[in-house]
């Protein structure tokens, strides 16, 4: 290893960007050896490691992204087409695949359009512009022209929250068997009167399924669901406390009422205390996904665990592996379980 340069650059010299060999004499190691700390760091000793990530953070070394991508022929990016990011569970889906791709060394590239927008083909050609090696969708439900130009580019891509697609790999879990957990429970307390309030079903294969499982379900245990009974919304605290004062004033006979998802559900709780009914002593309240908050309303929500945050990982792992040129990871439908708290109880009376 050759000793550390005596003309190694001062790190208060601001006047130039910092270059490789810049952080190699002041680590006192090859340029090779900067090179490898920062793409294959498992191929050096910790200590030297160390020493070189040190000096690069020292001159604020950042490397040449352009460069590395055109000798390897590949960007480190992947991109990720996910509509309607905020007030959805979504965050949390992709955090864990940002996380899982940053492993080995890519970075995600989000595109997070309104839900109106997320099936324009212009959003994926503009990530393909960009050069990036992978592609994340939200669900099966896409124009043509996208796997055409998939295709077409030769990128790798991967369904999430999806259960099953002959385009190609999907992770997801079983909606419908979700809805039954949730039935059933009920149906146990022996509430025989259920009310949904559902997302908006219009260009959403989500909340598409998840009705028609509930719906589904409902009919199997011989449970009544009159369509005065069902409101469609958008996700949102405010979107579920306006569907729950609509649900009252049409005076609807039910005992519990499922949410699609908690947002829905902390919006309905909140109206349902402002207009004096009890939960779960006059009506009973449901939900999906079990978010961080769920636990916490008033009273604790009963919830389907969803696998949100699994999701994004194993959507991670498939890229991953399709990058790495391996076999694709075996790729089963992921669990959701319920969990059960204080917003559901015994039909009243």
């Amino acid at each position: 290893m050759p000793p550390r340069s005596a003309t190694a650059p001062d790190p208060a010299d601001a006047s130039r960007a910092a270059s490789l060999a810049d952080v190699a004499a002041l680590a006192g190691v090859s340029a090779g050896t900067v090179s490898r700390a920062l793409t294959r760091p498992d191929m050096l000793s910790e200590a030297t490691r160390t020493r070189v990530l040190a000096a690069a953070e020292r001159l604020g070394y950042v490397a040449n992204g352009a460069a590395r991508a055109l000798a390897m022929r590949r960007s480190f990016t992947v991109g990720a087409i996910v509509p309607r990011f905020g007030r959805s569970s979504f965050p949390t889906m992709v955090q864990a695949l940002e996380a899982t791709l940053a492993t080995e060394g890519y970075t995600l590239l989000l595109s997070a359009p309104e839900r109106t927008r997320g099936h324009d083909p212009a959003l994926l050609r503009a990530l393909l512009e960009r050069g990036v090696d992978a592609v994340a969708l939200l669900g099966a439900d896409q124009p043509p022209a996208v796997f055409a130009a998939l295709a077409a580019h030769r990128r790798p891509f991967v369904m999430m929250w999806e259960e099953h697609s002959a385009e190609g790999p999907c992770v997801g879990f079983d909606e419908a068997a979700a809805g039954a957990q949730l039935v059933a429970h009920l149906a146990g307390l022996g509430h025989r009167r259920i009310g949904i309030l559902s997302g908006s079903t219009v260009d959403n294969e989500r909340a598409q399924r998840r009705l028609r499982g509930l719906t589904a379900a409902i009919a199997r245990h011989g449970l009544q669901l009159h369509h005065a009974a069902v409101v469609e919304t958008e996700t949102g605290f405010a979107q579920g406390f306006a569907a729950m004062q609509e649900l009252l004033a049409r005076r609807t006979p039910v005992t519990a009422v499922v949410c699609a998802n908690d947002y829905l559900a902390g919006g309905a709780l909140s109206a349902l205390a402002q207009a004096g009914v009890a939960v779960p002593a006059q009506l009973s309240v449901a939900s999906f996904n079990d978010n961080d908050f769920a636990a916490f309303t008033h009273p604790p929500l009963t919830t389907v665990h969803l696998p949100i945050e699994e999701i994004g990982a194993q959507a991670g792992r498939v890229l991953l592996a399709a990058l790495r040129g391996d076999a694709p990871p075996d790729n089963p439908l992921l669990p959701a379980t319920l969990v059960v708290r204080a917003s559901t109880g015994p039909v009243p009376g």
